[in-house]
């Protein structure tokens, strides 16, 4: 299993274009994407699916089997609207071979601009995706409580008072944490207002070489010779490049984008590899 470290945040797991991509980041309880499921990531909460090829979703019904053997309360998984009752079926049909009975589980569809607040300070904003089936991304923000403008220089007492009386001190604001963009053709860095500011923006690269970029067109995945351009959008401290194709072995992948990428990029960058 690869894990680098982004700042506080472990992002650990696997990424493989048609084997399977699951990548935990354990600090925000979350697993983006699951497509195998290790035994350590069965306790994790929330599970963000982002479209249904396999490789990216069907480690589902061992997550839900494992928590439902142990008595653990369903997890919470989110998924792309379109495909959801389908999912259900499929789940509820192996679940009864398994064991003679449906499994208790939690799934909830999402689309492109849904914010799905999670845990009690983390909220979930839907991005969309651009593949050869429905899908999307997510965009992980941290929220706070920030004091109004009108009330800095107050001190202290006197804005305990104003609480007290029933007067909102307070505006909610959302900090950007970490983007998962999902398989995609293309990025729309103005797809959320604090997107092009995640601190950590997980991309798939899924091809590299000159000869693939039709192949990358055709099969709607992102190539190496997009990422210059995409990374100048984008204000993160950690770059993390996942789902390489097989045909590149990892001296090939390092190799290359070493001599696609700036100085400066490969700064930021780090290879789920």
């Amino acid at each position: 299993m690869v894990s680098l470290q982004c700042g506080d945040l472990l992002i650990e797991g696997e990424s493989g274009s048609a084997v399977a991509t699951y990548i935990r980041v354990k600090e925000l309880d979350l697993i983006f994407d699951l497509g195998r499921c290790p035994m350590s990531f069965i306790g994790t909460e929330h599970v963000f699916i982002s479209h249904f090829h396999l490789d990216h979703y069907f480690g589902l019904p061992i997550y839900i089997s494992q928590r439902w053997l142990a008595g653990i309360p369903p997890g919470k998984i989110y998924v792309p609207k379109a495909g959801v009752e389908q999912l259900r079926s499929i789940l509820d049909r192996i679940s009864i071979l398994d064991c003679g009975v449906v499994w208790d589980y939690q799934v909830t569809p999402v689309l492109s601009g849904d914010r799905i607040p999670f845990r009690q300070n983390l909220a979930a904003h839907v991005l969309p995706g651009y593949h050869r089936v429905p899908s999307v991304g997510y965009l992980i923000c941290e929220t706070r409580e920030k004091l109004k403008p009108e009330f800095h220089g107050l001190p202290g007492k006197e804005i305990a008072e104003l609480r007290r009386s029933g007067t909102k001190v307070t505006v909610q604001v959302e900090l950007p944490l970490i983007a998962y963009l999902g398989d995609t053709q293309r990025v729309d860095p103005d797809a959320h207002p604090l997107l092009r500011q995640c601190k950590v923006l997980i991309c798939e690269c899924t091809f590299l070489t000159p000869e693939h970029r039709k192949r990358a067109e055709r099969s709607m995945h992102l190539h190496l010779d997009d990422m210059p351009a995409l990374l100048a959008a984008f204000e993160s401290e950690h770059i993390v490049l996942t789902h390489f194709s097989r045909r590149y072995t990892p001296d090939v992948i390092r190799e290359r984008i070493n001599s696609v990428l700036s100085p400066d990029d490969r700064s930021h960058v780090q290879l789920f590899i």
